[in-house]
């Protein structure tokens, strides 16, 4: 019985809103590793894609532009015997291994076309956006350098003293093969969200959460990708390319910010909306949703919401706008 590797393990989407396409991969501990696929406005779904990597890898995350898919082989590897023969985790990394970003044709019918480059060695999470410029593909991500799999694996310290995420810009040359990146935050931060009215283009802010320990996010930051980063500052705070913090305040803790724009689409200024996110006070036991104002990043959140259930640290989240769910309803 062959095992039907068109349902990966995992399955991440994007969505791109001036296209209203959804792109989608997924990884698995046998080959095909990893899984492309497109599917269509009118929701067809395209035949899949098998990206060539050469391990079970965790690839948590990738990123589209308006003519690329770019995915990322990291020396994260699944490990299942080790895991049995040595009582270890399941996925093991490799500090000694460069990391793999390729970039494929979105519409490509195989990988013959993908274009692989390397930068030294990292584990990334998540990306906040890609785009193009002239020859180069443009990848803005939170970038973890050598993992500690303690924290990854789920026996967390209390602090993230060597967990270093931080963001990234890196930059892939199609024309000549070279790859550059470049520091764009001090750590610690993560689940980086833009705008997606500019999924796949050129947009300008970054929102991320503060990292007090590997799933308690302590608050948020905004990025001005137009601006210098500051590289004397060694923690985040206000200055150069960080325009605004937000922070919950003593023993609250939230989870991923999701931008809503307060106009959908690209007409308005970038930032003019807002940033949703949930937060558990554990002094009290009470949940919370708080919404922020993306432009101005108050200390004073618009809205607080409290919750009759607690949601976990550690999740995802995605509006959906009334019409949104109105088309839904038409399928």
């Amino acid at each position: 019985m062959t095992r039907d590797w068109t349902i990966p393990s995992q399955l991440i989407q994007k969505l791109t809103h001036f296209l209203r396409e959804m792109f989608t991969f997924g990884y698995s501990h046998t080959p095909p590793y990893v899984t492309y696929r497109v599917i269509s406005k009118d929701g067809f779904m395209h035949d899949p894609v098998p990206i060539t990597v050469s391990d079970p890898i965790m690839m948590h995350d990738f990123a589209i532009t308006e003519n690329y898919a770019i995915f990322m082989d990291l020396p994260l590897y699944f490990r299942p015997k080790e895991m049995v023969k040595n009582k270890t985790l399941i996925f093991s990394f490799d500090s000694t291994k460069k990391a793999r970003f390729g970039v494929l044709p979105r519409y490509a019918k195989d990988d013959k076309q993908i274009r692989w480059f390397e930068l030294p060695n990292c584990f990334i999470f998540h990306n906040a956006n890609a785009w193009e410029e002239e020859d180069e593909v443009v990848l803005i991500t939170c970038r973890l350098e050598n993992p500690e799999l303690n924290n990854v694996g789920g026996a967390v310290k209390e602090k993230l003293e060597s967990f270093s995420n931080e963001l990234y810009e890196m930059r892939f040359n199609m024309k000549t093969g070279e790859a550059s990146q470049q520091k764009l935050s001090a750590s610690t931060v993560d689940f980086p969200r833009v705008n997606e009215s500019y999924t796949g283009r050129k947009q300008r802010y970054v929102y991320g959460t503060i990292l007090d320990s590997i799933a308690k996010v302590t608050g948020v930051v905004k990025f001005d990708l137009h601006a210098k980063p500051d590289s004397g500052k060694t923690k985040l705070e206000v200055g150069g390319n960080v325009q605004g913090l937000y922070d919950l305040g003593p023993g609250k803790f939230g989870s991923e910010a999701v931008y809503v724009p307060r106009v959908p689409g690209t007409d308005s200024e970038e930032d003019d909306g807002y940033l949703i996110l949930f937060a558990h006070d554990e002094n009290t036991g009470k949940s919370f949703v708080h919404v922020i104002d993306a432009k101005t990043m108050s200390a004073d959140p618009i809205a607080v919401v409290e919750l009759p259930h607690r949601v976990p640290y550690g999740f995802h989240a995605f509006f959906v706008t009334e019409d949104q769910l109105q088309e839904q309803a038409k399928l």
